[in-house]
């Protein structure tokens, strides 16, 4: 269950094989559903590398579970798996490995003008697309991410202020020569937004970051070896509603790094429109200057996310490009320099069966920042398709086919040493999996 569904999600039920296990907690209802899934696995290049590939056969059996509060003042969801896991590739290990993940969303309203959010999201696992969608990572390294957050929301008249804190942790189990780093990275965020003139909303805030890396000999994320890097952010935006469906505005950045002295400015347009029929449209266009010691250089900053849905079919598209922290959202890499599109088609062959057909292609550099910008660019290209199945109405079945294609892998000078080296390499993978709630 997504964390962003916490508090949206109708009845805070979900259909099961039998009945759910519902007690009362001080007023609220308590439901407890045990969930499992099964899945197998083949790669023809399970370890990523150039040359020498090796297949591998992976076997997954899963057993979790998902609980729902609700209550008066109280929301929440919990939702947790134990993947039991066993590969076949000779370089993998004999032993069965323990891969559990966990997903908590709780909020809880003091007042009708002031709730308290928590949400915590925690895996262990070995896949690079896991770790980091953009596609820097590569190889089959185990590693342990966790991202907890806290926020209070408090209404204040016509003024609406929110302050968060979040903790991000990266944490590499070795693998890959002995460069791997750990990463720890605090944020904290004020923020506050008001309506003005009927039609008009204002909103500005303050966002401080703050990284430590451990571990590394020069080979690793940064490159860096030990470190960290501190981040102050002050940002404001102004927007009007123009009907009921579309909204637009700008808003500008201005971010300043510590690590060498990194200041990186923006300014943009943004906007949304939407219809009832099935069109939805939210975008941001501007430009964005990074300013360092180590370099200096601008381009057009973009996030667009657009969706239409026919009678029965949804195709989806998407842009982004600008600069990020990559240690706010996992692994440090520094300061990147990011460039990603993707789409999407579903189409639904019967109430219960769809298909879909997906591909997304990234591009990531080094800015400098955490990093070494040696004028490279890492590549990759991901595509495939999938078939999904509601076989009952708590068993569902998927099979899916992924290609991956990566190039440009010393760009972040990552496993220079050990099993994974610094060439080009593609993969296929095909996974056949089922789930089932009780």
């Amino acid at each position: 269950m997504p964390l962003g569904a916490v508090g949206g999600i109708p009845g805070l039920t979900t259909p099961g094989a039998f009945a759910p296990t519902v007690t009362t907690l001080r007023g609220a209802t308590l439901e407890f559903r045990p969930t499992a899934r099964a899945a197998l696995e083949y790669s023809d290049n399970f370890f990523q590398t150039t040359s020498r590939t090796e297949d591998n056969f992976r076997s997954t059996l899963g057993p979790g579970f998902n609980l729902f509060l609700n209550g008066a003042r109280t929301l929440g969801t919990l939702s947790a798996t134990v993947d039991l896991v066993h590969d076949t590739a000779r370089n993998a290990g004999d032993e069965i490995k323990v891969f559990p993940s966990l997903s908590l969303g709780l909020r809880y309203a003091l007042t009708p003008r002031l709730a308290l959010t928590l949400t915590d999201l925690y895996v262990r696992n070995d896949s690079s697309d896991t770790a980091d969608p953009s596609g820097i990572r590569r190889g089959r390294r185990t590693f342990n991410t966790n991202s907890l957050g806290l926020t209070a929301d408090w209404l204040l008249d016509q003024l609406a202020t929110q302050a968060y804190y979040r903790n991000v942790l990266f944490f590499n189990e070795g693998g890959g020569g002995g460069d791997e780093e750990n990463t720890v990275t605090n944020i904290l965020g004020l923020n506050a937004s008001t309506r003005f003139a009927l039609d008009y909303v204002l909103r500005a805030g303050y966002e401080f970051s703050h990284t430590d890396t451990e571990g590394g000999g020069g080979g690793g994320g940064n490159g860096n070896g030990n470190g960290g890097n501190t981040s102050h952010t002050v940002f404001a935006s102004v927007a009007r509603q123009f009907g009921l469906y579309t909204s637009a505005g700008v808003q500008s950045s201005v971010q300043y790094q510590l690590n060498e002295s990194t200041k990186i400015y923006n300014v943009s347009l943004f906007g949304s429109y939407g219809l009832p029929t099935g069109l939805s449209v939210g975008a941001s266009v501007g430009y964005s200057i990074l300013d360092s010691d180590q370099e200096n250089e601008g381009g057009v900053s973009a996030n667009l996310n657009a969706s239409y849905r026919f009678t029965r079919a949804t195709i989806s598209v998407g842009v982004f490009q600008d600069f990020r922290q990559t240690a706010q959202q996992g692994q440090n890499f520094g300061t990147v320099e990011t460039r990603s599109y993707f789409g999407s088609f579903l189409y639904q062959l019967t109430p219960f069966i769809n298909t879909v057909l997906s591909a997304t292609y990234s591009e990531n550099s080094p800015t400098g920042t955490g990093n070494v910008n040696n004028n490279r660019t890492q590549k990759q290209l991901t595509y495939g398709a999938s078939v999904n199945w509601q076989i009952l109405r708590w068993l569902s079945a998927s099979l899916r086919y992924t290609y991956i294609k990566q190039t440009g892998n010393d760009t972040f000078d990552q496993g220079t040493q050990g099993t994974f080296g610094n060439g080009d390499f593609a993969e296929n993978r095909a996974i056949l999996s089922l789930f089932a709630t009780f």
